[in-house]
């Protein structure tokens, strides 16, 4: 007999994501859909208004396994540069008509922002009336480099008196501090066993997991990594770096210059549960970028035993405050280098904070995910 779903309604999302629909099923990138399960799990029926995948599949993509999940695809460019931006103008008319279809006939529009679909999304639910929920998945506040779109939707997010998930402290009562989803409490389980076989043996290493492109920061990585080989060249350590994307070509080309090619392996994309292996192995997780949401490498790497080393922005100071395990560094080269070497040279201290680590995740059960987003559906947008 099959479970009733917690709301009897229809929630459509907005998302930017790239879809592809193939015979086995309708595919995304894996930590989306793994949390657009949850979100499923809660509602009857889940219309899912995205852009069509451009070229092959790749990268960490996986599968939908929710039956009631239906996509509605649309064509919108993720290019950047001048050609990228004249396909969008082009397509935003199909796009803002599909959305206003999607949204008329929903009861909660889900905008997974920040991104172009949900800016559009916001204003056609705003102008129907139809209630909306936003999820931030990113940094919210402003940085360096930050792009007029992306600006303006944060400003309409914080103006808004509709709910907004956010990583890191509310300063609204709209906002609502909200931690992301990691693990199933078997995978966090998995994750604690895993670690077991960690070895504490030369040479040290090193990790570093996401999406290969600019604003994550692996080119610092790199350089840190360059700069502390320069300033102690007798300290072995190895560096993986798990991902795919744009900058992998910079990326490769910045680790031969900087003269640790020798010392770097670059995976590619590789399954979570492939990456599972290689948090249980290594001894320190770097996570370089400087303008991260709440990044899921630092609770991975809690979660495996390994310890975090962040690099100083956004919310990673609110973020880190007071925990056992983990440091954090100044995003320069010479900051890593700096932390990396206090590391390395105290065994004692990395297995101290290794031991801690799987303590500080136990909030971040896709379980526990759960009833905290039902928690808010029915205290912020009242659904019964």
């Amino acid at each position: 007999m099959t479970t009733p779903h917690r709301f009897d309604l229809t929630l459509a999302v907005v998302t930017h994501v790239a879809h592809w629909a193939r015979e086995d099923g309708l595919w995304a990138y894996e930590p989306y859909v793994r949390e657009m399960s949850v979100w499923a799990d809660l509602f009857r029926t889940v219309e899912v208004c995205a852009p069509v995948g451009e070229g092959p599949i790749s990268g960490n993509q996986a599968p939908y396994s929710a039956r009631n999940v239906n996509w509605k695809p649309v064509h919108y460019s993720s290019s950047n540069g001048a050609a990228g931006r004249m396909h969008r103008l082009r397509q935003l008319p199909t796009l803002a008509r599909v959305l206003r279809s999607l949204i008329k006939r929903s009861d909660l529009v889900l905008l997974r922002s920040p991104g172009h679909p949900a800016l559009v999304g916001r204003a056609i639910a705003d102008a129907l009336r139809t209630p909306h929920i936003t999820k931030w998945a990113g940094f919210f506040g402003p940085f360096p480099g930050e792009r007029l779109p992306r600006r303006l939707e944060r400003y309409l997010a914080a103006r808004s008196r509709k709910p907004v998930l956010v990583y890191g402290p509310a300063e609204a009562p709209h906002l609502v501090t909200f931690l992301p989803a990691l693990m199933t409490e078997d995978e966090l389980e998995r994750a604690r066993n895993l670690s077991l076989r960690r070895t504490w043996d030369e040479p040290w290493r090193v990790l570093s997991v996401g999406r290969l492109s600019a604003e994550k920061g692996f080119d610092l990585a790199i350089q840190g990594l360059a700069r502390l080989r320069q300033c102690c060249p007798e300290l072995p350590w190895v560096y993986k770096l798990i991902g795919d994307g744009l900058e992998a070509p910079a990326l490769r080309n910045l680790a031969k210059r900087s003269g640790i090619d020798d010392r770097v392996t670059f995976t590619g994309a590789l399954s979570f549960r492939a990456v599972q292996e290689h948090y249980a192995t290594a001894h320190v997780v770097v996570m370089p970028g400087a303008c991260e949401g709440w990044p899921k490498p630092i609770a991975e790497a809690w979660a495996h035993g390994a310890v975090p080393l962040a690099a100083v922005g956004g919310i990673i100071p609110w973020i880190m405050k007071g925990k056992p395990s983990g440091l954090t560094f100044a995003p320069t080269p010479d900051g890593l280098a700096e932390a990396l070497r206090a590391l390395i040279c105290d065994p004692a201290l990395m297995q101290r904070m290794s031991d801690q680590g799987p303590l500080l995740v136990r909030e971040l059960s896709l379980e526990s995910f759960r009833a905290r987003l039902e928690r808010v559906l029915v205290d912020s947008c009242r659904l019964s």
